[in-house]
């Protein structure tokens, strides 16, 4: 989400009426779920929500961790209907829930505002084609590696250099996120602490260091060429 929308949002919609606060927005507190009434949208001022879905076993996948400033669930803005995934708050926060005809009622006030919603939609296909493309082509490994170091940037974007990176999530998010099995994430989670890249934690991880994690990302991704071109 563009940082001109989040503060017209900020400054113009959030005081209205009609607009519901989770002040605090505590940890697994759930905000919507699946096949619920797509009619609001989530704005999240602070903290961390994670968006995902969960079969009858159990088993899920993450489709995206949404930060400060940004809109969650903005697909009821056009599409209506039952909701295709559930909200559930992964670091406590501020969230906003803001009815589907308030928010597009105030769209229609300041059209500009169209312009940024057409830009955030394109990030999130472009998100997703990433993602598709790391399913598709990428090992479980390269696909950690690579979340893991854009999960350390997402929760930790103004760390400096030389600081660890935490990432409040579980072994099972991480899978969800990277699309593999518990048990597979979690041996490769596991390899990577005893190379001393990661620490493990109670639903934490903390990244040593990110370019350490980086030159891996690189050096797997150049003998990878050279096998291709051999």
């Amino acid at each position: 989400m563009s940082a001109a929308l989040s503060k017209l949002v900020r400054e113009d919609l959030l005081h209205l009426d009609g607009i519901r606060k989770y002040a605090p927005a505590r940890r697994t507190s759930v905000l919507f779920t699946a096949d619920s009434l797509s009619d609001s949208v989530l704005f999240v001022e602070s903290g961390y929500v994670k968006l995902h879905k969960q079969d009858g076993d159990g088993k899920g996948v993450v489709i995206g961790i949404v930060g400060s400033g940004q809109l969650a669930g903005e697909e009821a803005l056009f599409v209506g209907g039952a909701r295709q995934f559930s909200a559930e708050v992964i670091q406590e926060g501020v969230v906003y829930e803001i009815p589907r005809e308030l928010f597009l009622g105030f769209c229609d006030a300041k059209p500009e505002l169209w312009r940024h919603l057409a830009e955030t939609f394109a990030k999130r296909q472009r998100e997703l084609q990433l993602r598709v493309s790391l399913l598709c082509l990428q090992d479980v490994e390269s696909r950690i590696l690579h979340y893991l170091v854009n999960l350390a940037l997402l929760f930790n974007h103004s760390a400096g250099a030389g600081q660890e990176y935490s990432i409040p999530l579980t072994q099972g998010e991480v899978a969800g996120i990277v699309g593999a099995t518990r048990e597979t994430t979690s041996t490769t989670l596991n390899a990577l602490a005893r190379q001393g890249l990661v620490r493990l934690g109670r639903r934490q991880l903390t990244i040593v260091s990110v370019d350490a994690l980086q030159a891996l990302i690189d050096q797997r991704s150049s003998k990878a060429r050279g096998a291709a071109g051999g």
